[in-house]
């Protein structure tokens, strides 16, 4: 019976000695309230939107020599801290602090090689800490990425000047109001599912117009490069063009060659979707010889977006 009284004791009180002790962690590494990501970019208009805010950068990139993939942060700033286990955070744009469950992989002062990381103006990197991070408090699944094998192993923190990124893509809000209530209490949670519906309406507002200028910008950037069958540096030219715009945008793409004709990009956006895909196919070929868009460039009238006729 006294066995059965303290297991029972230890049952009761475990549960709030555990939010407690995550309450603890996340007002030391003051935790935002709230994580915005975007693909195009948070531009001027979007920002207006959100007051107590630290703006940054992210991106999925693999490490050479392994499968998975990991996320790269610019540091967070006030917001979000990171705890430095080992070593320290990042000073320059060719240094990283990895996270703690990659030490004894990775050692302080190695460097490391990152691949397929859209966005960051740098490739290679110098391990020079070690950090925990409270976005992450599942050590076991750090979510999904479209590099690699899909699986992200790890994140990684460096400056805001190793991104080569011409807007912010990721966005974190700590709000006044919420300071004194429990992270794991319902008025909580219904606080923030209101501010985040608000935020979301906001935010799309500038969604149709930031879709149209990407699409714009695509469309012109094609039209104004050379894509002849007969000449490979244009048609790989073409193909780059084309391939991080996909990338930066979320989608998995791989060129596959062929040894009779030129390579094809191949793009899933959801390799795993149970039900069968639509499929979008472009031919990579023009009737016109090199040098013909650099002579006659696509014209904007209106809505209407010419190239060479």
């Amino acid at each position: 019976m006294l066995l059965g009284t303290f297991s029972f004791v230890g049952l009761k009180i475990t549960g709030p000695d555990m939010r407690q002790t995550g309450l603890n962690y996340f007002n030391q590494t003051h935790l935002a309230d709230m994580t915005v990501t975007s693909a195009y970019g948070l531009n001027q208009a979007d920002q207006a939107r959100v007051k107590t805010v630290n703006y940054g950068y992210f991106t999925n990139a693999k490490i050479k020599g392994i499968t998975n993939g990991i996320r790269v942060f610019s540091n967070s700033g006030s917001l979000s801290q990171y705890k430095v286990v080992a070593g320290r955070l990042a000073k320059t744009d060719t240094e990283i602090a990895l996270n703690n469950t990659l030490k004894g992989t990775y050692h302080l002062g190695e460097t490391i090689t990152l691949q397929d990381g859209t966005g960051l103006a740098k490739t290679k990197f110098k391990v020079v800490g070690f950090v925990e991070s409270a976005e992450f408090i599942n050590h076991n699944d750090f979510g999904q990425t479209s590099v690699g094998t899909g699986q992200l192993s790890g994140f990684g923190v460096t400056t805001k000047r190793a991104f080569s990124l011409t807007e912010y893509n990721l966005a974190r809000i700590s709000y006044r109001d919420t300071a004194k209530l429990n992270a794991y209490s319902n008025a909580y949670t219904k606080l923030m599912n209101k501010r985040q519906a608000t935020l979301l309406k906001d935010l799309n507002q500038h969604r149709a117009a930031k879709y149209q200028a990407a699409k714009a910008s695509l469309s012109t950037a094609l039209i104004n490069q050379d894509t002849n069958a007969l000449d490979a540096a244009s048609v790989d030219a073409t193909l780059t063009l084309v391939e991080d715009f996909l990338t930066s945008h979320g989608l998995t793409a791989v060129r596959e060659q062929s040894t009779t004709a030129n390579p094809v990009l191949v793009a899933d956006l959801n390799e795993t979707a149970p039900s069968a895909p639509p499929i979008l196919l472009g031919h990579l070929d023009t009737a016109f010889p090199v040098g013909t868009a650099k002579q006659r460039p696509g014209v904007i009238d209106g809505e209407r977006l010419t190239g060479p006729v």
